[in-house]
């Protein structure tokens, strides 16, 4: 099995800590590497509202798939403090107008980060548009292996 660059699928040469690609012109720790020219792999994760709690920088480790995900599920959680009848809780007397801020400032953070990612911010979170990303995500075209080149 050769080890080859995820990238452009180029055999890589073992330094002395690090993987070197001649072509991409770049070192490649030994989780990045893949195996005769085997494509990046994206493991998503599970969401869930727990979610929203993570910092700014744990929320740039996830997918831009797990981040739509959540996305959808912040903008949920939003519009939930939005609403007027619920802004305040007679129950607990508790003001909602701070978590209304609080959920809004983790939404521009989620949607600042897939506007890095896709250029933009996805305006509607509608199943069409979630099922159309899934789709290209399992498109099998996606997976097929690079071609191996040599140096």
């Amino acid at each position: 099995m050769d080890n080859t660059c995820p990238y452009c699928g180029t055999n890589l040469k073992m330094e002395t800590d690090f993987f070197f690609c001649d072509f991409c012109d770049m070192n490649l720790s030994l989780d990045q590497i893949q195996k005769d020219g085997e494509r990046i792999q994206i493991i998503n994760r599970e969401i869930n509202s727990d979610d929203l709690n993570r910092t700014t920088p744990e929320l740039m480790t996830f997918s831009t798939w797990e981040l739509i995900l959540l996305l959808k599920e912040a903008r949920k959680k939003r519009t939930f403090f939005f609403d007027p009848h619920t802004r305040k809780d007679t129950q607990k007397g508790e003001d909602k107008s701070l978590q209304f801020k609080l959920s809004t400032k983790k939404m521009y953070v989620i949607e600042n980060i897939l506007k890095v990612r896709l250029g933009y911010i996805p305006a509607n979170l509608n199943q069409s548009f979630i099922n159309n990303y899934k789709k290209n995500i399992e498109n099998p075209k996606y997976k097929r292996k690079m071609l191996i080149w040599e140096t």
